[in-house]
């Protein structure tokens, strides 16, 4: 079984991240990389979305917790309705103009219509979780994975 949802498939080369809401980048930093022992890199804050952003890694699977860092960003609001946990998954795509592009051909909902700068130098792209059965899903284009 493909893990990646149909209308994705051919544009979608696998998994990114997963991404975590958390209400404190160095309460969560104590768990992650102080109980279970990941590596974690500087945090990092992303002004487009206005949050702080800790990687943490779990062999080669990456982790991103996202903390607020204004009541302004759209993270502060889920933060508040939902409560602290999964925020979405993200997918690594080549291009990510194409892979919106392909998105909104298929007739999926899209969220950001153009991509838009995301943490560490990628390009990024929302797809709204209609499109995709109820998860908030990115479109990752990262210049350090190609």
């Amino acid at each position: 079984m493909n893990p990646v949802p149909h209308k994705l498939q051919g544009i979608v080369s696998g998994l990114h991240h997963v991404a975590i809401v958390v209400e404190s980048i160095e309460k969560a930093r104590a768990v992650y990389e102080g109980a279970f022992g990941m590596s974690g890199t500087a945090v990092e804050f992303v002004p487009d979305q206005k949050v702080n952003v800790l990687v943490v890694h779990a062999g080669s699977q990456r982790i991103e917790l996202v903390e607020p860092a204004s009541e302004a960003s759209p993270v502060t609001g889920f933060l508040k309705k939902r409560g602290p946990g999964l925020h979405h998954l993200a997918y690594k795509v080549e291009d990510c103009a194409r892979a919106i592009a392909a998105c909104k051909a298929a007739g999926m909902r899209m969220i950001d219509e153009a991509p838009r700068p995301g943490a560490h130098h990628c390009r990024i792209a929302f797809v709204h979780p209609s499109a995709t059965g109820g998860v908030l899903t990115e479109l990752v284009e990262d210049p350090h994975s190609h």
